[in-house]
């Protein structure tokens, strides 16, 4: 991952970004644990706030794939649609592990 290309993307300086993606992977994380949580309760409105929650933030840092696939999770919530969940919170699970190992290097 480039990520000085992806921080001039949107016009932040790649120490900027860097530390904004840190804090995006921990709290998405947690997003999409409270996700499952909710969503196995029935809670279906907070199932979507959570994926909202990723949405957002992804968005905001042009993680577009990501924010595409968490904006399908929150429809999916709110439409009760199980068939839509566990692909798109494996596929999100992945990308954020892919992300904390370019963190590491």
């Amino acid at each position: 991952m480039d990520f000085k290309e992806m921080a001039s993307n949107i016009g932040l300086e790649e120490e900027e970004f860097v530390e904004l993606l840190e804090m995006l992977v921990d709290v998405s994380i947690t997003d999409l644990i409270n996700f499952e949580t909710e969503f196995s309760a029935g809670n279906y409105i907070e199932a979507a706030m959570a994926a909202h929650s990723i949405k957002g933030a992804s968005g905001n840092l042009g993680l577009t794939d990501i924010s595409t696939a968490a904006a399908e999770l929150e429809k999916a919530a709110k439409n009760s649609n199980q068939s839509l969940i566990s692909e798109k919170i494996s596929f999100l699970k992945s990308q954020f592990k892919i992300i904390k190992e370019a963190l590491k290097r």
